[in-house]
């Protein structure tokens, strides 16, 4: 899990930096980049959910990125979308009171995309 991933161009990039949490589409608009501050522990331990949820054992599907700080989904892969938000759901209660909200947006932005890309 250390080692580093380099995102194929059409994949979700959910990760954590800098001080606030800040929703965004990279240049070429074919990554969601999701920055959360604070939540490194967190975003391991929905990887790992999420990935037990998608009877996904060797991690191919839903990878940390090298420094642990966000998650790699390809971006047509609407069932590992579903994992994702599935596993924040699990853990909601015991994330801390400050990254709630942050975390609810996730679940929020994750359902939206799993959604629409089930309609296409």
């Amino acid at each position: 899990m250390g080692r580093e991933i380099k995102a194929d161009p059409m994949e979700i990039v959910i990760r954590h930096s800098g001080t606030k949490p800040n929703m965004h589409l990279n240049a070429d608009k074919t990554k969601l980049e999701i920055d959360i501050a604070d939540a490194q522990e967190w975003v391991e331990r929905i990887a790992n959910m999420a990935n037990e949820i998608c009877n996904n054992s060797d991690s191919n599907r839903i990878k940390l990125n090298g420094q642990h700080t966000g998650l790699i989904v390809e971006s047509n892969d609407s069932s590992a979308l579903g994992c994702i938000g599935w596993a924040i759901e699990q853990h909601l209660a015991d994330i801390p009171s400050k990254l709630k909200p942050t975390f609810q947006k996730i679940i929020d932005e994750t359902r939206a995309k799993k959604e629409y890309l089930e309609r296409s």
